[in-house]
């Protein structure tokens, strides 16, 4: 069908809050029956019968529905779940044929078989609601409870690994970066200070098509190529697209332009992803330049790499630097539907 099928789905399913609705409605409509068959004439033995069938049906059926809708997803709770409504099918069917086979000849034997109907109904609506929604549903409970607490015990021992490792290793990492002048240890040492990082507190991976890791990667690279250090703080992601890998290109360009360049052993990265732009600031305190000066291949770079790459998909570079004083590049991308 066309793009409109799963609308039409959509309506055939009812939302969970009136599968709720229609069967507190029956359980109402159960008790409402009770208090008839204890204070009024009771009607005639079918029209009994059928009115006991609609009301636990209704009682039933919207728990049942949305309990068939949840619980098969867990292996556990959907077997229990299935078992139930097996066992009660069982039930109902075998008291039907109960019912066929003593007939209702007479009026005693139609009583019988009314009685009998309504004690299969009955049967098979507790055994429903109990097997079929109750016991799966404490299972999963129960179940939910057990994992949250196993989590949290990991993630307390987690953050005393984490602690330990933080007082010792990673200071020990540091030290080394600042006190090494070989640039093989300088990269093995920051490389496995930032794996022990990403270990530690659950980084995102690398790469991939998402906006904060693509920075991530690129700082990564800067770092290993340029044996410089550059510290990054990424709020807020998305997935990348035209307008969001220019920012990461003119990024990288950025870093490259300032690990060469401006003679300094740590750069920053600023990168925030709003609801209306993306803005990515990279800072140095190196030697800077005037940015007036046209010449030059390093000019051409900006010129080029930067503020074109920015320009092309609606974004905007912003250079400020003066020789002495460190460069700034502000890069900003509005977002698709932004005013």
């Amino acid at each position: 069908m066309t793009a409109d099928q799963p609308y039409a789905v959509d309506m055939r399913r009812p939302s969970t809050r009136r599968l709720v609705l229609a069967g507190c409605l029956g359980l109402a409509l159960v008790g409402w029956l009770v208090w008839a068959m204890s204070n009024t004439e009771p009607p005639p033995l079918p029209v009994l019968v059928a009115d006991v069938v609609a009301v636990l049906g209704l009682a039933v059926g919207p728990w049942l529905l949305l309990a068939g809708w949840r619980l098969p997803r867990e292996p556990s709770a959907g077997r229990a779940f299935w078992r139930a409504v097996r066992a009660a099918g069982l039930i109902v069917a075998g008291g039907l044929v109960f019912v066929v086979a003593i007939g209702a000849g007479t009026p005693e034997q139609a009583e019988i078989a009314a009685s009998v109907a309504i004690l299969t109904v009955l049967a098979a609506t507790v055994l429903t609601l109990v097997g079929g929604v109750l016991f799966p549903w404490l299972f999963l409970l129960t179940r939910a409870v057990t994992r949250e607490r196993s989590a949290r015990v990991r993630a307390e021992e987690r953050a005393e690994v984490a602690a330990h490792l933080h007082d010792s290793v990673l200071q020990a990492l540091t030290l080394i970066q600042k006190q090494t002048g070989d640039p093989a240890v300088l990269r093995l040492a920051r490389g496995t200070e930032r794996e022990l990082r990403a270990w530690l507190y659950g980084a995102a991976p690398t790469g991939g098509e998402d906006f904060g890791a693509a920075v991530r990667t690129v700082a990564e690279e800067v770092e290993d190529r340029f044996a410089v250090t550059v510290d990054l703080v990424a709020v807020g992601t998305c997935p990348l697209d035209g307008r969001t890998r220019a920012v990461v290109g003119a990024v990288r360009e950025a870093l490259t332009n300032a690990a060469k360049h401006a003679q300094v052993r740590r750069v920053s990265v600023f990168a925030e992803v709003a609801d209306a732009e993306v803005v990515a600031l990279v800072r140095d305190r190196g030697h800077g330049f005037d940015p007036s000066v046209h010449n030059g291949g390093d000019r051409r770079g900006i010129a080029d790499s930067i503020e074109r790459r920015m320009r092309q998909q609606g974004g905007t570079a912003t250079i400020r630097s003066a020789p002495g004083q460190g460069t700034e590049v502000e890069l900003r991308m509005p977002l698709p539907g932004a005013a």
